[in-house]
């Protein structure tokens, strides 16, 4: 996000305070589904807590679902490690299996709210058809992430299926390990991404 550079807007980059808006509503919207989950939010609460009309919410986003979408694709950034150009496979996927170890902290403070929406999102099909399309512009960006540092050659699968794999392994192994921490350690993640080496 930009930062303003004079009082009251001077100097400040058009759309500037559009952005503030906007991170204002994705911000309050957030701690409201923490509260109460997707199914429960309404316009008119975020609204309300944000100090804003529902006109401001209209005005950045185009209906409820919009603004959840928003709060997700904020809140649920995909995992993203320090790759090594010329390492192993089996190096690179023990960089994103210690990625992961390290995201397990800061994610199981959103699981609740990843899990209701996923359960949201099951049962609201344009919002579900909405993440699809979220998911493959983060698989592009996965795919061509991966081929900058591994050639496709060395891959178990060709790469558009092998981050959909990454990426269900991913979730499912830090949702089980939200779950059952004492049978989900940092060594079961690491075993089960060398796995796939």
């Amino acid at each position: 996000m930009t930062q303003q550079t004079g009082a009251r807007g001077e100097g400040a980059p058009k759309g500037d305070k559009r952005e503030r808006t906007r991170a204002k509503l994705i911000e309050v919207a957030a701690q409201v589904i923490g509260e109460k989950g997707y199914e429960r939010v309404t316009l008119e609460e975020v609204a309300r807590r944000a100090g804003m009309t529902r006109g401001a919410i209209y005005g950045n986003f185009k209906n409820r679902d919009d603004l959840i979408l928003a709060v997700v694709t904020t809140r649920w950034q995909p995992i993203a490690p320090s790759w090594r150009p010329g390492a192993s496979l089996k190096e690179q996927l023990r960089l994103l299996a210690d990625a992961v170890v390290a995201s397990v902290p800061a994610r199981r403070t959103q699981a609740v709210g990843a899990f209701s929406f996923q359960q949201y999102a099951l049962t609201h099909e344009e919002l579900r058809a909405r993440l699809v399309e979220t998911n493959i512009a983060i698989y592009r960006w996965a795919e061509h992430s991966v081929l900058q540092v591994m050639p496709e050659s060395i891959l178990p699968m060709p790469v558009d299926q092998f981050v959909k794999v990454l990426h269900a392994l991913t979730e499912g192994l830090l949702y089980l390990r939200f779950l059952t921490p004492e049978l989900i350690t940092d060594e079961v993640i690491r075993a089960a991404f060398e796995a796939l080496a």
